[in-house]
């Protein structure tokens, strides 16, 4: 879990759990009261932080963002399994031809480096760390 939600500032609209392209957030209840909950879905993309209108979605301690995702040209095969697991459709390209990520559009989530077999997604995090 990358992001933590806090309960007293959320107003429960729910924005976050339409925006993530995981589906991480789950409604919780506890003691009557229902809440919103960041699951074990998170891919750290950070979406729903950088939409919530109650500003109550914050990186988990320890938690490193994701600063830039791209291909290394050199490595990768073609074989679209970055294209075919990227919830933004950021990747393109041609099979048996070296992908690309098309920046404007990738959300950082990682996702295209985890189904990578050549390990040619390169991941640049950011310097600094939630605490």
């Amino acid at each position: 879990m990358a992001y933590r939600i806090d309960k007293e500032k959320c107003v429960d609209c729910g924005y976050c759990g339409y925006i993530c392209p995981f589906g991480a957030i789950e409604e919780k209840e506890e003691a009557g009261i229902y809440y919103y909950a960041i699951g074990e879905k998170c891919a750290g993309c950070g979406q729903c932080a950088e939409t919530c209108p109650a500003v109550c979605i914050s990186p988990a301690p320890g938690h490193r963002a994701i600063k830039r995702v791209r291909i290394d040209e050199s490595k990768c095969i073609g074989c679209s399994l970055c294209k075919r697991n990227c919830p933004a459709e950021a990747v393109e390209g041609v099979i048996k031809s070296p992908f690309r990520i098309i920046e404007s559009r990738c959300i950082r989530c990682g996702q295209c480096a985890v189904k990578c077999k050549p390990q040619a997604v390169i991941i640049e995090y950011a310097e600094t760390v939630a605490e």
